[in-house]
């Protein structure tokens, strides 16, 4: 059986919400059966077996898409048209394994099963004339890096957002989400779930992006890749910080 490939094209914020879809897969959980090296083989497999041609080794691309619990396979937009361009073959490549692959696996709650986002990273050259037994992309990554290290990140970020959710009077726990794109500059900033203050979540967004020393971007195999950062938030009495990836 082949999973329907639908471009999904929407708000994300709102869908997230009224769909219950969950932003990324619990802790040691997969987005397909196998695990990412059992991913990475069917890959491959389907690679060689459809005869697909090889791309240019500079390229290399990052589909992000929904598992839904049907395991229905739903692309998120990329934001980045040119990245698709420079990407051209690596993005083709990326589409074909998402339309004819079938062991998607949805995320698991206490026994429930709930659609969730996923990433992966598509090296044609190392799924195909490259490939080694075991292959697991995120073996090649090395993770972006803030300067002065992640802490600093912290220590600034905590600086200048706190007084944000002080003066706006937000409470409780809310999660922020951004990227590191290939230049190192912060992108697509977003905060979930929703908070209903349109200029609370501008001022959130704007003040982000003034913390504007320029990361490290992360890399795969020396390739510039884009990452995402993101981490809890809570502002009662206390205020918390976590980040997805590498601490420095």
């Amino acid at each position: 059986m082949r999973y329907k490939l639908y471009i999904f094209i929407f708000l994300l914020n709102a869908i997230l919400f009224k769909a219950q879809l969950l932003d990324e897969y619990p802790k040691n959980q997969d987005f397909y059966e196998g695990g990412l090296i059992g991913f990475y083989q069917e890959a491959h497999d389907y690679l060689v077996k459809s005869k697909a041609k090889e791309c240019d080794k500079n390229e290399i691309y990052q589909p992000r898409i929904i598992v839904t619990k049907e395991k229905v396979i739903k692309l998120i937009q990329d934001s980045d048209p040119d990245n698709i361009s420079k990407n051209k073959c690596a993005y083709d490549l990326s589409m074909e394994l998402i339309k004819n692959l079938e062991k998607w696996k949805p995320a698991e709650v206490k026994g429930t099963q709930f659609g969730a986002i996923t990433e992966f990273i598509i090296y044609p050259p190392d799924l195909m004339g490259n490939y080694k037994q075991g292959y697991n992309a995120l073996n090649f990554i090395k993770h972006a890096k803030y300067p002065k290290g992640f802490k600093a990140f912290q220590k600034e970020f905590n600086t200048n957002v706190r007084t944000l959710f002080r003066d706006y009077q937000i409470q409780g726990a809310i999660n922020l989400e951004f990227y590191i794109n290939q230049k190192g500059e912060i992108s697509n900033i977003r905060i979930y779930p929703p908070v209903d203050n349109k200029t609370f979540n501008v001022d959130v967004a704007r003040t982000i992006k003034r913390l504007n020393k320029t990361w490290m971007p992360a890399n795969y195999s020396g390739i510039p890749i884009k990452q995402r950062i993101a981490f809890p938030v809570q502002f009662t009495t206390t205020f918390t910080e976590h980040r997805t990836g590498e601490e420095n």
